[in-house]
């Protein structure tokens, strides 16, 4: 399969905008464009996929990982396109809570890259993509819905669809939780669909515990889903 491409730099400066409030690199602030050259060769320094744990995308963890090695999620795999540090953080921060969506499409071939680097032979017409949906509240603060734009384009970039699988029953910010209160107090969720493709990749912006996709692969599966994998930008270590 080829992998569609996009270009990742911004256009010319032309508009009015564009000389009030010039674009700058997410990583480092250089003028022109959204992510420089270095910076996007850092989005996954100190992280090698052939190291990280294939069961939680864990760095390290590739023949033993003590971060999951008791725990049984419900997706089959994970990756992440690197560690949630350096210029992949702050492009996920201003992404996500300063409004700067046009870093979705630089940030979506980057993961789609991985994703075909490493589960390319998975990949194929049985496979679809979904997200873990953002809360209301969440939704309403940024004005959309992060890792819904985010799936979108690396399903663009794979050429497989997109769907809206997953719906929140009961939500609650994670943040400041430590680990064992994550994984006790999951989030639910149920799928909208009747009709669900076989295999699922499953698309959210950071995994720290694992337990919203635990919860959102374990509803996937329930709605006949039969593998469900995850992708994510960022692993919190």
């Amino acid at each position: 399969m080829k992998l569609a491409t996009h270009i990742l730099n911004s256009p010319v400066i032309e508009s009015l905008g564009e000389l009030i409030a010039p674009t700058r690199c997410a990583g480092c602030e250089r003028q022109g464009v959204l992510l420089c050259h270095i910076c996007l060769t850092q989005l996954s320094r100190d992280y090698l996929q052939s190291q990280a744990c294939p069961k939680c995308a864990g760095p390290y963890g590739a023949l033993t990982c003590t971060e999951c090695w008791e725990i049984s999620y419900s997706f089959s795999h994970a990756l992440a396109l690197g560690i949630l540090d350096g210029p992949l953080a702050r492009s996920i921060v201003l992404y996500k809570d300063a409004n700067e969506r046009r870093l979705a499409k630089v940030l979506g071939y980057k993961l789609a890259e991985c994703v075909h680097d490493n589960w390319n032979n998975w990949i194929d017409s049985q496979a679809a993509i979904c997200w873990i949906p953002a809360t209301d509240e969440a939704v309403r603060r940024r004005g959309f819905d992060h890792a819904e734009l985010l799936a979108h384009e690396v399903a663009d970039c794979l050429q497989i669809p997109a769907y809206p699988l997953l719906s929140r029953t009961e939500a609650r910010d994670q943040r400041g939780l430590s680990r064992r209160q994550r994984l006790k107090g999951l989030q639910q969720f149920t799928c909208k669909r009747g009709d669900v493709p076989d295999k699922v990749l499953l698309i959210d912006d950071i995994f720290t515990t694992g337990a919203t996709l635990d919860a959102a692969a374990s509803s996937l599966l329930d709605a006949g889903v039969k593998e469900v994998r995850t992708a994510v930008l960022g692993r919190t270590w």
